[in-house]
């Protein structure tokens, strides 16, 4: 911008060629620091100089402080100024896709569904838009049918439900997630949904099968966050980095623990160190992930929601050949700081991924865990 103003940023710089079009200005020394000072705030601190700025700026045009710092923005408010978090554009959190939706349709086209098994998705007409990898539930009075799009064609599921290392499908939506986890056609694919609905344990559920049972891919790698939660991070944990890592980890040994029937935590371990020994699991840290090439590997990132735009895409162009990468995350529990619903990584895949052939996502709704996890998810 420097160089396409002519060297200068003295003025405002327009970004773009629209009359009364938005421009940028850098603000150096323009704070109000008698508003700050007499507000009990210290106009030497970063985040108190830019209200500051805000605060001189509204001297003289409408000013909106744009910030995904919550204390900041309620800072702000104080001082009577307009505050929002950043909204990107086409991906507020409530127009997100869900991946699935119902549809009330003729007999006509149940009965087709039934008899060939398929039929043209502009069948359904204009109102059901649905894209690649998206499912529905057909209905006509008492008849129903849970259909997956293709494409031009949308296709019936079968009456049997895919199994993942012994486990099933307990709704229509982890019936949905496994067919695109079972799927080796589907590469990417995104699991969002409430905690206790099953994301994860499905995720590792299907690794399984494909790398141990029918060797389909060569590893299976889970990747997660070091996002603490409400504790010390990663660096003041005692141990090396395999016992710094455990506690972050503890979420897969649960999930191997529920899928195996193993009788303790210690049992799965023996079992992950099996795994791990042979080459088909390793658990680690997203932070390890640049400049690494990963072939023929089935790839979980977990906690998803914690990871920010730029992360995903450094974990995308990892993927090499015969890779398979599942994002599993909750959007409505996001513990990284300066991060919403609509601008983590997982809300921004969806969006950028939408109507892709070799991408899935299910927004899973029905919690499986407990009554009271499903009560916490909701109340809470």
């Amino acid at each position: 911008l420097r160089k396409g103003a002519g060297g200068s940023i003295h003025e405002p710089i327009p970004l773009n060629s629209e009359p009364g079009g938005a421009t940028i200005h850098i603000e150096v020394n323009g704070i109000q620091r008698d508003r700050l000072i007499e507000n009990g705030l210290n106009p030497e601190i970063p985040d108190n100089r830019i209200i500051g700025a805000a605060l001189g700026q509204s001297r003289f045009a409408p000013t909106q402080v744009i910030s995904n710092d919550a204390g900041l923005r309620i800072k702000a408010a104080h001082l009577g100024l307009v505050a929002a978090e950043h909204q990107p554009v086409g991906r507020a959190a409530n127009t997100r896709p869900m991946g699935w939706f119902t549809l009330d349709v003729s007999s006509e086209i149940v009965n087709s569904l039934y008899n060939n098994g398929e039929v043209p998705t502009d069948a359904f007409g204009g109102n059901a838009e649905l894209v690649v990898n998206e499912f529905a539930v057909v209905r006509s009075g008492s008849q129903s049918a849970l259909v997956r799009c293709n494409g031009e064609m949308t296709e019936l599921l079968s009456a049997a439900s895919p199994e993942a290392w012994g486990l099933r499908a307990r709704s229509k939506e982890q019936r949905f997630a496994l067919e695109l986890l079972m799927d080796p056609d589907v590469s990417v694919i995104a699991l969002d949904g409430r905690a206790g609905t099953g994301k994860t344990v499905m995720a590792i559920a299907a690794g399984l099968e494909q790398v141990v049972e029918n060797r389909t891919y060569e590893k299976l790698a889970v990747y997660r966050p070091l996002v603490p939660v409400g504790r010390a991070d990663v660096g003041f944990l005692p141990g090396g980095l395999d016992e710094k890592l455990d506690p972050w980890m503890s979420a897969i040994h649960d999930a191997i623990v529920a899928l195996t029937d193993q009788r303790s935590s210690h049992d799965a371990r023996r079992l992950i160190e099996d795994f791990t020994a042979r080459g088909q699991l390793s658990l680690e840290s997203v932070t390890f992930l640049r400049g690494r090439s990963l072939h023929r590997q089935f790839v979980v990132v977990d906690e998803a929601q914690n990871l920010e735009p730029t992360t995903l895409k450094t974990i995308l162009t990892r993927i090499g050949e015969g890779t398979k990468v599942i994002f599993t995350g909750d959007t409505s529990q996001i513990d990284a700081p300066y991060m919403g619903e609509s601008n983590n990584a997982l809300a921004v895949l969806i969006h950028a991924f939408a109507n892709q052939s070799c991408f899935g996502h299910v927004t899973l709704a029905s919690c499986e865990r407990s009554e009271v996890a499903s009560l916490a998810a909701e109340l809470l």
